[in-house]
This record gives structure tokens, sequence and C-alpha cells, in this order.
């Protein structure tokens, strides 16, 4: 009795093919980070916790004003002169090809402890 070795093959790679369609298709309808809306909506409120001015900064600022924020793309942030007002409107408004980063996106308070992060490098 000769079975055919390529049925079994050809079954278990469509097996395989159609999960990951079915995961992807899961992880689609997913919120970015893996997070229940709510959990999103919390922290984005400001009582997600204690709030992070360096883990915000690397997620954030490093791709364009480098990794130890010394500029890149963009300026310096590190040991920034500017004042605190200047800064947060640049922040909250953003210039050139730098996004704006409004209150939904980063509590005052928080932008306020950014700030003091960018000063204290």
């Amino acid at each position: 009795m000769n079975r055919n070795p390529i049925i079994p093959f050809l079954l278990i790679m469509l097996l395989g093919v159609g999960l990951i369609f079915f995961m992807s298709s899961i992880g689609a309808n997913q919120p970015e980070g893996g997070e229940g809306e709510e959990a999103g909506q919390e922290q984005a409120e400001g009582g997600g916790g204690e709030f992070d001015a360096a883990s915000f900064a690397k997620d954030n600022c490093t791709s364009c004003h480098g990794q130890d924020l010394s500029g890149g793309m963009g300026p310096a942030l590190a040991g920034n002169s500017k004042d605190d007002a200047e800064l947060k409107k640049i922040i909250r408004e953003g210039k050139g090809s730098m996004p704006s980063f409004d209150e939904s996106k980063i509590a005052d308070k928080d932008l306020d402890a950014l700030i003091k992060h960018f000063k204290e490098m």
C-alpha cells in the first residue's frame, strides 16, 4: 500500500496558512500595545499610574532627537536653553516636521515633568 505523502503535507500547510490568517484578523482588531480600550483611555486621562518622562521621551522623541536627546534630525533637547513656556508651546503645537502632542497624548502636569527631564539631562 503506497500512500501519497503529498496529501498530508498539503493539508498541514493549508491548516497553517488558515491559522495565520485567523490569528492576524484577531490581532488587527486589538488596540496597539495589546491594552484594552479602558486601559488606554485611563492612561491618556492621567490615571494610568506614575508618569515616566524618560520612557515617554524614549518612545516619542529619540527617533528624531537622538538616543540621548543630544540632537539628530531634530534639535537637541538635553540641556535645552529655551524657557519652559516656549518648549511647552512647541510640544503642544508642533514645529516644522515635529508633530503636535495635545492633551490627549500627554497631560499638562506630565508635560511639565517631561520638560524638567530635558533640562536635567
